[in-house]
């Protein structure tokens, strides 16, 4: 779903504020508990409530988009959210009962984000609350409005993300970290699409905006899947950044190209689209289906393994293969921003890990003169440039290759001079950013 501040904003009607209004509050509560307490991602906590209650799925679309909106803007804004109250609070926000402190957040991001009338955010937040709380959260939210001035110079004083992650970014990216750190908190991130073909055409149909050949970036509200062309499998969704490590394998038809931790299959999609025979092996089945789903949308076909690749055992090999590998998604903030408060420092390393044990996988199915890609949507230099100077390092059969400014979009600004590519998520020059990413192209020698 593509979010859009203003728009869902006039579309959401007055009235609902405080009728049906309450309701789409307690839906982002419940969401929230799903996302910052049993650690689901954002779009998976949606679906479920959607799925599970009848009545939210009746809803207009304005009015889940608009519960969606309050979601993922308490989320971009949590850091600063969480410090507002501790000043407001007379005891520690992990002593606050759960419910408590979610209505609170979600108030706070109304009132300051969103904009929402005073007195619709008080009268919905005590309605939310049982009979025992009531006092507490009129009493807090009228207090924080009382006081305006200090509660914005208190969300402009603090941090913007966790102290780890700042304390890391302003380490690994001294001159850009405040850029990575904006681009986290864009309210209304596009979406961008990759289409089969004749893309000026379904532009003008979608009301988009063509960036690349292929590619297409929306910035209107609305269900992907309710969008012309969708059932008919005329595109997929996949960022910008995504598509990039695919056009540097420089496919020519019937080549075979092994697309590694495929699912959902945004890049298999792409390599197909290209004429590439690809062989698609991911070990999530959850993933792997969805990923079947969408192939048959599209009408394409893949082999797809539900395989470990760590123990994936065939006499087969690749000229091209690419590894898409799991990390910490740090570079994908601005559309998930419930990752940097699921996410651990300590996870940054045991992906790491992960990541090094693929690569050594992946590395025995590549043929001699091979070519494999390696990528990661991530920030962290232990998941993209400490990986691949460490892997070097590792295997004696393997040199970089050199990825030239040639082949890249000139829309992207690249600044780094190594042979790889560290793209930041203002790395694209066009409206909405991009995904932050990692991409290196490794070859095997003799």
């Amino acid at each position: 779903m593509i979010e859009n501040k203003s728009l869902i904003m006039k579309k959401v009607k007055k009235d609902n504020i405080n009728n049906g209004g309450a309701y789409t509050r307690k839906k982002a509560v419940e969401i929230l508990i799903e996302i910052l307490n049993n650690k689901k991602p954002l779009d998976s906590a949606y679906e479920i409530s959607t799925k599970k209650s009848s009545h939210f799925s009746k809803l207009a679309n304005e009015d889940k988009s608009f519960c969606r909106l309050l979601v993922s803007t308490t989320l971009r804004n949590l850091t600063s959210i969480d410090y507002l109250l501790t000043k407001f609070l007379s005891k520690p926000i992990d002593k606050t009962p759960l419910k408590v402190l979610m209505i609170l957040r979600i108030s706070v991001a109304q009132s300051f984000f969103l904009k929402t009338p005073d007195h619709a955010v008080v009268n919905t937040s005590v309605e939310l609350c049982g009979k025992n709380w009531k006092g507490l959260i009129n009493g807090v939210s009228r207090e924080i409005l009382r006081n305006k001035v200090k509660a914005e110079k208190y969300l402009n004083e603090s941090d913007k993300v966790p102290y780890w992650l700042l304390n890391k970014w302003r380490g690994d990216w001294a001159k850009n970290y405040h850029e990575i750190i904006s681009a986290h908190l864009f309210l209304n991130p596009p979406i961008d699409i990759y289409v089969k073909s004749n893309t000026d055409h379904w532009a003008k149909k979608l009301n988009g905006k063509k960036i690349t050949d292929n590619s297409i970036r929306l910035h209107g509200p609305g269900l992907i899947s309710q969008l012309e062309g969708y059932e008919e499998g005329e595109w997929w969704v996949q960022d910008y950044s995504s598509q990039i490590p695919v056009t540097l394998l420089n496919i020519k038809p019937e080549d075979e190209v092994l697309d590694l931790c495929a699912a959902p299959g945004g890049k298999t999609a792409q390599l197909i689209s290209l004429g590439a025979k690809v062989t698609s092996i991911d070990d999530n089945k959850k993933r792997i289906l969805r990923m079947e789903q969408n192939l048959k949308r599209l009408n394409y076909k893949s082999n797809i393994k539900n395989e470990n690749i760590k123990n994936f055992s065939t006499k087969e090999s690749w000229s091209k293969i690419i590894l898409d590998a799991p990390c910490s998604s740090t570079g994908t903030l601005r559309k998930n921003p419930e990752i940097i408060h699921q996410k651990k420092e300590s996870d940054i390393f045991s992906l790491a890990k992960l990541q090094s044990d693929l690569l050594d996988a992946s590395w025995g199915l590549l043929k001699e003169n091979g070519i494999l890609i390696y990528c990661t949507c991530s920030m962290e230099k232990e998941e993209g440039e400490y990986q691949i100077e460490s892997f070097l390092k590792r295997k004696k059969d393997s040199i970089l290759d050199k990825i030239n400014t040639q082949e890249i979009d000139k829309k992207l600004k690249i600044i780094d001079k190594n042979n790889w590519l560290r793209i930041f998520p203002n790395s694209f020059d066009f409206k909405g950013g991009n995904d932050g990413f990692f991409i290196a192209r490794i070859k095997k020698i003799a």
